[in-house]
């Protein structure tokens, strides 16, 4: 079963400005609700994908379910984006998805890319 990983462009306030600098008009991806080991991959190819294209904002709002691998796989595309000097954002981190970057002591790491 494949991952429902949606592009989309804009929201209802388009053309705001993130604490990163990216619009909000700019192209953001929105992850799916069920994050588990079986989309791990799935998610690593889009993100190398889109961070081999600059920057990369992924919407989180949906997420329900998210594995340990997956938070993995946004981990080294962070710190991947880091090193290239590429913006990198979620936006709209839902109740479980800050839950587990907490179960896993992550906040820190995330928090200067989860706005």
């Amino acid at each position: 079963m494949e991952a429902d990983f949606k592009t989309s462009t804009g929201d209802q306030n388009p053309g705001t400005e993130l604490p990163c600098g990216l619009q909000r008009d700019e192209v953001s991806n929105r992850l799916p609700q069920l994050l588990d080991i079986t989309q791990a991959q799935t998610l690593r190819d889009l993100v190398t994908a889109r961070l081999g294209n600059g920057a990369l904002v992924l919407d989180a709002g949906a997420v329900e379910r998210m594995s340990t691998p997956c938070v993995q796989v946004l981990l080294a595309a962070g710190r991947a984006a880091d090193l290239a000097g590429s913006a990198f954002q979620i936006i709209n981190a839902s109740d479980v998805f800050r839950t587990a970057l907490a179960d896993l002591g992550l906040q820190t790491e995330f928090s200067n890319w989860v706005v």
